[in-house]
């Protein structure tokens, strides 16, 4: 099997604001990561948008045999001034739990970047895939997380939704069989976790972790 590998560099931009609709440029594909990032810095330096950059996307695209693209995807996510802030695998990341009442879907995401941020990704719908806003939110602050939102907008909620949060994640959970899960706070840690167990276990976060105050959430 080939590990060979194209590199996609995509600049997100906000024309209507950062709760508004994104618009991605495709600023094309190189055959080496080096290129990429050469370009993205000629871009950082010179770049011409309508609107200010978001964020800058390296895709790394995975060929297999047959030169097909395939379906795993390693992304890393850079801020307007090019620096690194996540790299995201898109197949280390693991359900947490999902509302239809509320239209809300939590997974937990591991950055394997050098900051190795943790994270969770709440949804707008109570499956990812319909989904049309995306907000990525530490677990250690009231904080989003700088990242892509694939084809999903980016999702700054306002008061009542952080509240909605806030009391989501208090939901209890009856009949868990997890050892320490009781809540939706602790099904989400324990989702992180089940990602970094047995690869990076010093990133594990305490299930009695204190959930901070996401009515306080800030791009800040």
């Amino acid at each position: 099997m080939r590990n060979d590998y194209i590199y996609q560099l995509v600049a997100t931009i906000l024309p209507n604001g950062i709760d508004g609709e994104k618009v991605q440029h495709d600023l094309g594909i190189w055959t080496t990561l080096r290129d990429a990032k050469r370009q993205m810095k000629e871009f950082v330096k010179d770049g011409d948008f309508f609107c200010p950059v978001y964020c800058y996307s390296i895709q790394f695209l995975p060929l297999n045999n047959d030169l097909d693209y395939q379906s795993e995807r390693m992304i890393n996510v850079y801020s307007p001034d090019g620096k690194l802030q996540i790299k995201e695998f898109n197949m280390v990341s693991c359900g947490a739990e999902w509302s239809r009442e509320l239209n809300l879907n939590i997974r937990a995401y591991v950055d394997m970047g050098p900051k190795k941020k943790s994270y969770f990704m709440l949804y707008n719908y109570w499956r990812p895939g319909p989904a049309t806003k995306c907000a990525r939110i530490s677990f250690l602050e009231p904080k989003y997380e700088l990242g892509a939102s694939y084809n999903k907008s980016i999702w700054v909620l306002d008061d009542r939704e952080k509240e909605t949060l806030c009391e989501y994640l208090k939901t209890p959970i009856e009949g868990c069989s997890r050892v320490g899960v009781h809540n939706v706070w602790q099904t989400a840690i324990w989702a992180f976790n089940n990602e970094v167990e047995g690869i990076d276990e010093k990133r594990m976060l305490p299930l009695d972790l204190p959930m901070p105050d996401y009515r306080r959430l800030t791009n800040e």
